[in-house]
């Protein structure tokens, strides 16, 4: 009896635990973005083109003629007035945009129909220049994928804006006297 409550005094206790851990998700849930504040990744794949052309041609005669035996016919037929006017013009735009990339943003507001508004931004700075990417728009759920990642293309009512600050972006920008020149001329 004396060695059973020695045995007993020495054991340590062991305490069972379960696999399910309740802070965890579900094995059978979707862990998909749909609530306020959870974060979806956007592949951005935009390519973007267009072109425009424009030809116009226009013209314009003016002439006199005078029948003899008219009164002052020989002073008439000496001049020989006539007028003629052609112009033409044309011109052609073409313009083309290719952004590639990912940002995640958060779902800011969930519609009455269940799709979400999205929003978020993205700054970078290489070199001195600082880059800023902003995107927001309207997914659908079913367009998320399982690890939360939708294609820009998949989005409604998108505003996507790249835009970049510093040596090179200044060295674009049209300076005051050719701004001045082209809008004189």
């Amino acid at each position: 009896m004396v060695g059973v409550l020695i045995l007993l005094l020495f054991t340590f206790s062991v305490q069972g635990s379960s696999l399910w851990d309740p802070e965890q998700p579900s094995l059978y849930e979707d862990p998909r973005a749909g609530d306020v504040g959870d974060l979806v990744t956007v592949v951005i794949m935009e390519d973007a083109q267009a072109s425009q052309q424009a030809d116009t041609e226009t013209g314009q005669e003016l002439g006199i003629e005078l029948d003899p035996g008219v009164f002052l016919t020989d002073i008439f037929t000496r001049v020989n007035p006539s007028y003629s006017d052609r112009a033409s013009s044309g011109g052609r735009t073409q313009r083309s945009g290719t952004i590639v990339g990912e940002i995640t943003v958060q779902i800011v507001e969930v519609l009455d129909n269940g799709n979400f508004r999205i929003e978020g931004s993205k700054n970078l700075t290489v070199d001195g220049e600082a880059q800023e990417l902003k995107l927001s728009g309207i997914i659908r759920p079913e367009d998320i994928d399982k690890h939360n990642i939708v294609e820009s293309t998949r989005l409604a009512d998108v505003d996507i804006s790249y835009t970049g600050d510093g040596v090179i972006a200044d060295k674009q920008r049209q300076s005051i006297f050719e701004w001045l020149l082209n809008w004189i001329f």
